[in-house]
């Protein structure tokens, strides 16, 4: 085993577990803002039925008042009766009174319609009271959930950056140099395992008697495409394992 190449290899693990872990961070304002969209559409579809139900109740009310209005005007038309002198006048009246009854009928049908109606939003409203205060609460806890997942994030990122540093300390300065370039040169990635005689970052073949140098094991070497260090995946020695790290 190449020990400055073990430890690339190493950095190269936290590197990417960093990568990660930034990248579900980073998604947390967007989960959030999912959860959030989700409840104000159970909020809205809890609105629209308050709406239909408080709709329905106003309208009632409407019609009750016309129905004593009218109940009211045909009072007084009877209670005229008797001031009428000519049967066409009286003729005019009954035909009056005949119609506001009609008038009465028809809202009061109107009104036993709406009553079922109200009945049945009322219990719409009542069911949707129970789902959006679970769902209020199911967001809350999700809320929560996910900052406490963040704040995990945040822990395991301080722990990844001591355990680079303490790898990049026994690293040789001429090669952190490489490292380093490579890593911004590469999209993060400066280290690449080899298998079947192909890089497994940038999918190109090595010459075989490369391939066979790398599984000596005898020198660091770079794939002559992407210019990653490049190691074999069936040597055990460069096998890094979560365990290997105390991270949490």
């Amino acid at each position: 085993m190449l020990e400055q190449l073990k430890y690339m290899v190493e950095l190269q693990y936290l590197v990417d577990r960093k990568t990660e872990l930034i990248r579900i961070r980073e998604e947390t304002p967007r989960r959030i803002g999912e959860l959030e969209k989700q409840f104000a559409e159970y909020e809205g579809d809890h609105h629209q039925k308050k709406t239909e139900y408080d709709n329905a109740l106003k309208l009632r009310r409407s019609l009750e008042q016309e129905v004593k209005d009218l109940e009211g005007k045909m009072t007084r038309s009877k209670g005229r009766m008797h001031e009428i002198k000519n049967n066409r006048e009286y003729q005019a009246m009954l035909k009056e009174i005949e119609d506001l009854k009609t008038d009465i009928r028809a809202k009061e049908d109107q009104i036993l319609e709406l009553m079922e109606t109200i009945e049945r939003l009322d219990k719409q409203v009542k069911s949707a009271d129970k789902d959006l205060e679970r769902h209020r609460q199911q967001l809350e806890a999700d809320k929560e959930e996910t900052r406490k997942q963040s704040e995990m994030i945040a822990a395991r990122l301080e722990t990844l950056e001591t355990l680079q540093a303490e790898v990049r300390r026994k690293m040789e300065p001429d090669i952190i140099k490489r490292y380093d370039f490579l890593v911004e040169k590469r999209n993060g990635s400066a280290v690449a395992a080899v298998q079947e005689c192909a890089c497994q970052l940038c999918h190109l073949s090595l010459p075989p008697q490369k391939y066979v140098e790398l599984q000596r094991d005898e020198a660091i070497m770079n794939c002559p495409s992407c210019l990653r260090f490049i190691y074999w995946a069936g040597n055990d020695a460069y096998q890094v394992l979560p365990e290997d790290f105390e991270i949490g």
